[in-house]
């Protein structure tokens, strides 16, 4: 992007060769800041919008005779936005942050009476105070820090696996359950696996975004995730040799000239194909929904 950004300044190209150029320079600069922020990659962004958005509107104009924006609300449109990130830009990174918090503030089952006695218990059995052993204190230390924490996260399904660690759960324990104390288990724990769910559709999601080979396959399986990482990583080398060779061409102009052409007819390519996939969607939704049915006896 930023050796793409050098090249505007080279008077061999032309009005088209730069309007290629930004293209490409935008659709870089919002893919990098959708990962990191970067005040000079924002910067050069902010910098390609003005004659992008001055040729759209000159077009326009001569198109319907629309009226030139004024000096003043030119500025106004080509100021960056309050976060320095426009709508154009790909917000997936954002959504799934906005998501995560969603997932994190969900009122969790730290105050269920379940919860609070099974800690209780816990942090009875596990005071480090009543062991002379050294060993044995560091022991019960490290478990009440565990049971600490998963108490403070809601987590009833840790806190029964650390009563199953120290021994304190056998089936006379099991069979003195009363049916509402299960029953508040029960609920709690499918309060987890709800929780649990939406974290997989996260991680599902940031893979399918970030990862074409995941994109395209069906359920995800954990299993063939490594496979995917393997293509992925395959695909990103040969993409990276393609780029040193270009970068390596960057002085030849007319090399270069032929190269941005080629970037353009395959965009639009893209472009119409994902157009083409989304009309006949359509024409398949309009078909049901248009068809007669039958009518019921």
């Amino acid at each position: 992007m930023l050796a793409l950004d050098v090249m505007q300044a080279d008077p061999w190209y032309n009005k088209t060769d730069h309007k290629r150029l930004r293209a490409m320079i935008e659709v870089l600069a919002h893919a990098c800041l959708s990962i990191q922020h970067d005040a000079d990659i924002e910067a050069i962004l902010n910098r390609q919008r003005a004659p992008a958005r001055e040729e759209r509107e000159s077009g326009m104009g001569d198109l319907f005779g629309f009226d030139e924006f004024s000096q003043a609300e030119a500025q106004d449109a080509d100021a960056p936005e309050v976060d320095g990130f426009d709508a154009e830009a790909d917000d997936s990174a954002g959504f799934h942050r906005r998501h995560q918090i969603d997932v994190e503030k969900r009122p969790r089952d730290a105050q269920t009476p379940s919860l609070r006695i099974i800690y209780r218990k816990l942090a009875s059995a596990l005071h480090p105070d009543r062991e002379s052993d050294p060993e044995e204190r560091a022991r019960k230390t490290a478990l009440l820090q565990r049971a600490n924490q998963s108490y403070k996260n809601g987590d009833l399904l840790a806190l029964l696996g650390l009563q199953l660690e120290i021994a304190m759960v056998d089936a006379a324990h099991l069979s003195s359950l009363a049916d509402a104390q299960v029953k508040d288990y029960v609920r709690a724990l499918k309060a987890q696996l709800a929780d649990l769910e939406d974290e997989i559709t996260l991680i599902e999601q940031d893979l399918r975004i970030n990862m074409p080979f995941a994109a395209s396959a069906g359920k995800l399986d954990p299993r063939a995730i490594d496979t995917l990482i393997e293509q992925e990583l395959d695909a990103l080398e040969m993409v990276e040799g393609e780029l040193k060779s270009v970068l390596s061409r960057k002085a030849e102009v007319r090399f270069m000239k032929s190269w941005l052409r080629e970037q353009e007819r395959s965009s639009q390519a893209l472009a119409e194909e994902s157009w083409d996939e989304a009309l006949a969607a359509l024409e398949d939704f309009l078909a049901q929904e248009l068809s007669p049915r039958r009518r019921r006896r």
